[in-house]
């Protein structure tokens, strides 16, 4: 039987790409240790800021042969858990993938998808979005979004767009909702909850920018798509969707068994999948119990893609062969998620994180209303670039945010928003993200082609954001 490439392997050109990218910036930190004097804030058992405890430390210079080393060390470092739990998610969404299309799931699933959209696929499109957005602003899925993207993007090019749209369609979807907040636990929830608000104070304006948004991602996904159908040589991936379309052949016949009998196995997998997101998202939002999402969807991918395997293959040994060669092509994007995890775990080795913090709030202190809303807004935009997280950037800066936001007289609603506004969009242009890094590594897209396609589209964005914080505080939200 001829063996086609696995559905998830990292492209040579992307990789280098962003790994000369994420060295640079690693080199940048740590030359920026030899001028810039480092500081430090006292913290709180949660690892908040204690207000007005800052110490400068002076210039220090940190040792040359520790940038090196840090893609070492953050495997024993406080990023340790996330990291593992990132690496080892790849590995198994890599052979969970390979044995889905070895055995025929994913060919089964877009016949499926295309039978009943064949003569609405615009309307597919926007449903798509909307599916990703609403888990990004109501359950905080983002990361999470990246286990649907392989599929995503081959229906795409079954539909005659390409591999952009189908990012757009599910990373940028899911990206962009996880920015526009309703409900969102890990930014509107812990930043209000540390900013003494309530998540439904301003509900009614977060739903109005969540509309605003979503509009505007499926006119550009839309207006691409049809450029890109009239014209598929105006892709930026054309070459690489040429090779993808070659080897996905939607008329071949499946390796195994029936249509009807893989696709019932694979409608339970994914059921399984979306059903662990939703009981996650309800426990973390309405109980508040913290429930590690990326390990359980792991585990049902793990189960369910072997059991599956066997079942219409009937082989263990075959079972066990495609998931391996699927994750071996996917590990070269675990040198990336070190990497970018080691920017971070240099600037606060070196405590430059904290007197680029400090900085930021000599500036913002002594501004207008109006120069405030930007300033805080820019100061949760710079620390975005070296930690990802939102729930540790709000515990780290939000103790900040608060009392400026006071000091200068800005609700600490609007504060919540410039908060949620600066931790998400950049999710998807910073290249320091984790998500980002292994979408475009699973996409084979280069950074600079991710950040061409996306540039006007985020400029817009922001200019957009920035609108609306300049209306939030006109209206007194």
């Amino acid at each position: 039987m001829h063996e086609h490439a696995n559905v998830l392997q990292i492209g040579k050109r992307a990789f280098l790409n962003v790994f000369v990218i994420l060295c640079s910036l690693m080199a940048v930190v740590g030359l920026l240790t030899y001028l810039v004097p480092a500081g430090a804030y006292q913290r709180d058992v949660n690892g908040s800021i204690l207000f007005e405890t800052y110490t400068n430390l002076g210039r220090q210079g940190y040792p040359i042969w520790r940038w090196f080393s840090a893609p070492i060390e953050v495997l024993f470092g406080p990023d340790s858990v996330y990291v593992i739990a990132i690496s080892l998610f790849l590995l198994i969404l890599g052979g969970s993938f390979n044995i889905m299309d070895k055995t025929g799931g994913i060919l089964v699933m877009i016949r499926r998808l295309i039978h009943r959209y064949r003569h609405n696929k615009y309307t597919l499109l926007r449903r798509v979005v909307l599916f990703f957005m609403v888990f990004g602003a109501f359950f905080g899925i983002f990361e999470e979004s990246i286990a649907l993207m392989p599929i995503i993007i081959l229906l795409s090019l079954s539909l005659g767009w390409d591999t952009m749209t189908g990012m757009g369609m599910c990373l940028l979807a899911a990206g962009f909702g996880f920015a526009a907040a309703v409900t969102n636990p890990f930014s509107i929830g812990i930043a209000s909850t540390l900013a003494g608000v309530r998540v439904s104070d301003g509900l009614a304006y977060r739903m109005g920018i969540f509309i605003i948004i979503y509009v505007i991602l499926t006119t550009f996904l839309v207006r691409y798509a049809r450029k890109i159908e009239a014209e598929p040589t105006k892709s930026p991936t054309y070459a690489l969707d040429l090779k993808k379309t070659r080897q996905f052949d939607l008329a071949k016949p499946l390796p195994y068994g029936n249509e009807s009998r893989v696709f019932k196995a694979y409608k339970w997998l994914f059921g399984m999948l979306i059903a662990t997101v939703l009981i996650s998202a309800v426990l973390e939002q309405i109980i508040g119990l913290s429930v590690p999402t990326i390990p359980l969807m792991a585990l049902v991918f793990l189960l369910g893609g072997w059991l599956c395997g066997r079942a219409i293959c009937g082989s263990w040994r075959k079972t066990a062969s495609y998931f391996l060669k699927g994750s071996l092509a996917v590990a070269p994007a675990l040198i990336l998620i070190l990497l970018a995890v080691s920017v971070k775990h240099l600037m606060t080795e070196a405590n430059l994180l904290d007197a680029l913090l400090h900085a930021l709030f000599q500036q913002v202190k002594d501004r207008s209303v109006w120069e405030g809303v930007l300033l805080l807004y820019g100061l949760v935009l710079a620390v975005q670039m070296f930690i990802g997280s939102s729930s540790a950037k709000a515990f780290l800066v939000m103790p900040l945010i608060v009392p400026l936001a006071d000091l200068i007289g800005l609700t600490r609603e609007t504060a919540v928003l410039a908060f949620v506004f600066g931790d998400g969009f950049t999710n998807l242009i910073f290249p320091t993200n984790g998500a980002l890094l292994i979408g475009l590594s699973i996409a084979s897209v280069s950074y600079v082609k991710w950040f061409r396609w996306t540039i006007m589209l985020q400029l817009l964005i922001f200019l957009l954001t920035v609108f609306l914080l300049f209306l939030a505080v006109l209206i007194g939200y």
